[in-house]
């Protein structure tokens, strides 16, 4: 009877152990996809990213809900900043990417450096994202005004939720 628990026991182990490896590569896999799809969106200039954190003007992260203050660069023509998460106005700023830099470094992250100009916003933007994840981290440094930080994911703007104002400049 013992002898039969034992091998029950070690056997259920062998079982479970191999699932666990199997749902940590389908995990990464799916991580993996992700971070493909947001560089093929990233590489034909058409995505968005929607803030969910982002730093306050005194230095702390706070949390953010609302699809109007996003970053949208739509079909290789314009980039658009809205809201004051992003910018420092509530307009929908319709900007001209001037430079566009995309590298990835020795272990696989990905970096994008911009300069963009417009009516109401001139910046750098500096959007880096982590291998294996779509998640990116963005700074953007107007040549007047208060530097922007915030980070979210980055997907293609057919799968986006943003709603875009009409006030645009």
């Amino acid at each position: 009877m013992e002898k039969r628990f034992f091998l029950v026991s070690i056997l259920s182990i062998a079982v479970f152990s191999i699932g666990y490896s199997q749902s940590k590569a389908e995990k990464e896999a799916a991580a993996q996809a992700l971070f493909e799809s947001a560089k093929a969106a990233i590489e034909s200039k058409d995505f968005v990213i929607v803030p969910d954190s982002y730093e306050k003007e005194d230095g702390t992260m706070e949390t953010n809900t609302d699809n109007s203050h996003f970053l949208a660069y739509e079909g290789g023509q314009y980039l658009f900043l809205q809201g004051s998460i992003v910018c420092n106005n509530n307009y929908t700023n319709k900007t001209t990417v001037n430079s566009f830099e995309q590298k990835i470094d020795k272990k696989g992250n990905l970096s994008v450096l911009m300069q963009i100009s417009g009516s109401q916003v001139n910046a750098r933007v500096e959007i880096m994202v982590r291998k294996g994840t779509n998640y990116a981290e963005v700074i953007i440094t107007p040549s007047n005004g208060k530097t922007k930080t915030f980070s979210g994911e980055i997907v293609p703007r057919s799968k986006a939720k943003y709603y875009k104002k009409s006030n645009i400049i």
